[in-house]
């Protein structure tokens, strides 16, 4: 290396498939931030105006709706839109006395009525999941 050379003429001279994979790399970091779900989502456009939710506060909307059930401990939603309609997914904490099946079928029409109700979206409730992540004691009494 002689004086005149500057360090990115060494690094491509010297190693390009390094650059060719760090720009890669790089490309596929800017696919990945456009195509990720958007922080808000536009349930209703009109001419007056539009309605939009946070992705955040939506789930915790459901999360508050689940965890008012007797029997649920913690609740955690995701919720996801393909075709137009919201697909949610619970993932619950419960006591060992609860009663899953009743708690499921109460959380998928709550969550339709919430859709249908609250958000003014009749038919965009999809699929309903209920996952049961842990089981948490009853605390002792003393």
């Amino acid at each position: 290396m002689n004086d005149y050379t500057t360090w990115i003429e060494v690094l491509w001279a010297e190693a390009p498939r390094e650059i060719s994979l760090l720009w890669t790399a790089l490309a596929l970091w800017v696919v990945l931030i456009l195509i990720r779900p958007q922080a808000t989502i536009f349930l209703r456009k009109t001419e007056g105006g539009r309605l939009a939710i946070s992705r955040h506060a939506l789930n915790r909307l459901l999360e508050a709706c689940a965890e008012q059930l007797k029997g649920v401990v913690h609740a955690r939603a995701y919720v996801t839109r393909r075709g137009g309609k919201f697909h949610t997914t619970l993932h619950l904490k419960v006591r060992p006395n609860a009663k899953l099946d009743a708690i499921q079928g109460y959380l998928a029409e709550e969550i339709r009525d919430i859709f249908a109700e609250n958000l003014g979206l009749p038919d965009a409730a999809g699929r309903v999941e209920v996952k049961v992540t842990g089981i948490v004691p009853e605390p002792m009494g003393f």
